[in-house]
């Protein structure tokens, strides 16, 4: 990393350090360490020194899409070994020995661990408190910013700040224990229990509790009313230095589609790309000049794609439906601002959550085609005029009147994206969440 230049080394010794905690984390490739990477990156240019703790994953998990951003100067990483096998995270498996393994570490872990076994900082308690206490006493840091999923970091929060005088803030990017992800649909009436007991204990020992989600932050607070004062919506960021400026006005003819993320949901996803499919067929039967020009770049991270060429291959949609290596952010972002529409997937399970592909594609003016169930997003997609919200099952039909502009979607062009520019989100954090430096 750069070594901070003289002006700044003398502006953060105005500014408090700060410590984050994030499991997923560049150079490790996530969505997870997007959202920390970027709030590192706004609080070190204004004059903190930032201090990261995150998992030093094995070295076939690199490959983030953010790590230029760790050479900003102020930026100082602290890996911890995973120590949670990654055969249990990775997909797909490709060997019998990975899935062998899979099989073997299923059967172990929950037989010496309480809780979610499925959490990847399960063995975590004593070197994270370890390197997180010598961090405190070495650099006088008293904000700690933790991050999950995984949860049980959180909790590893309350039991640091039990030993040392530290703001604590709780970032939930996800739901925790009042639905099934990150393993917990898998978990007896027990281990559930526990998990329970242990977001009750940050709840009322975090000092603030954020999330992205509006979802997240209303359940919150209604689980936990005696905390609804330090509950609070800290949204996902908007950068612009990988953006660019917004782009003018879309064609009213939706040729040419663009995907870029991952594709979550397992069966859900697979009933959606069968419905895509079927929407290329119909347009290729019902408007055959716009199939004639039209195609759509996937780019899809985190997951194998070779079961999905294989049906685009079989529909022979292959020179209509192309897909692409994941690009960093600076690349990816001008593809999305060159097509006419994004098309977003999201499995019933996120309907609320939403994520931080959507505030960007806002920024950059492209309308939505946001297939999935009706909830938090799709409400909010129609109430700002960003785009078309589409059941699953509805899609193959409305697909050939969207691409070929006999519907035609009208987004609101006075739509302003500016407080959910990082400068702006940061300059909050250190307003409402952060304790300024001791004198």
């Amino acid at each position: 990393m750069k070594a901070p230049t003289t002006r700044n080394a003398r502006s953060m010794a105005d500014k408090a350090p700060i410590l984050i905690v994030s499991h997923t984390f560049p150079p490790y490739r996530g969505i997870g360490g997007r959202r920390w990477v970027k709030f590192a990156k706004a609080l070190a240019r204004r004059g903190h020194a930032v201090h990261v703790i995150h998992s030093a994953g094995g070295g076939d998990l690199l490959g983030s899409l953010w790590t230029d951003d760790l050479s900003t100067p102020g930026i100082h990483v602290h890996p911890l070994p995973q120590r949670y096998p990654t055969v249990l995270f990775k997909r797909p498996l490709a060997t019998v020995l990975e899935k062998v393994m899979y099989r073997f570490w299923s059967f172990a872990l929950p037989l010496f661990t309480k809780g979610n076994w499925f959490d990847k900082t399960i063995f975590w308690e004593r070197p994270f408190l370890r390197l997180a206490g010598t961090l405190i006493q070495e650099h006088g840091i008293r904000n700690v910013l933790i991050t999950g999923a995984p949860f049980r970091l959180l909790y590893y929060g309350t039991l640091l700040k039990r030993s040392h005088p530290i703001r604590l803030v709780s970032d939930l990017r996800d739901t925790w224990t009042w639905q099934d992800g990150y393993g917990g649909g898998l978990l007896g009436l027990a281990r559930k229990a526990f998990e329970k007991e242990l977001e009750r204990k940050v709840m009322e020992e975090s000092d603030h509790i954020v999330s992205p989600h509006p979802a997240v932050v209303d359940h919150l607070r209604h689980a936990y009313p005696s905390a609804t004062g330090r509950i609070a919506l800290l949204g996902h960021a908007i950068d612009p230095d990988e953006l660019g400026p917004p782009r003018p006005a879309h064609s009213p003819k939706l040729l040419r589609l663009i995907y870029a993320g991952s594709m979550y949901g397992a069966s859900e996803a697979d009933a959606y790309f069968n419905e895509l499919l079927k929407g290329f067929a119909a347009l290729r039967e019902k408007y055959p000049e716009s199939f004639a020009v039209c195609r759509s770049d996937l780019y899809i991270t985190g997951h194998g794609t070779a079961r999905y060429r294989e049906q685009v291959e079989r529909a022979g949609l292959s020179d209509r439906i192309l897909f692409h290596e994941p690009l960093p952010a600076k690349e990816i972002f001008p593809r999305i601002a060159a097509a006419d529409a994004v098309i977003l997937f999201i499995p019933s399970g996120n309907k609320d959550v939403l994520g931080t592909k959507f505030t960007e594609i806002f920024y950059l003016g492209r309308p939505v085609i946001h297939v999935g169930a009706p909830g938090s997003i799709s409400a909010y997609i129609t109430s700002n005029g960003l785009g078309v919200t589409l059941p699953v099952e509805e899609l193959a039909n409305a697909l050939p009147e969207l691409m070929s502009g006999a519907r035609q979607v009208h987004t609101n062009t006075a739509y302003d994206p500016r407080a959910h520019l990082l400068d702006h989100i940061a300059e909050g954090m250190e307003r409402t969440l952060l304790l300024p430096p001791t004198v």
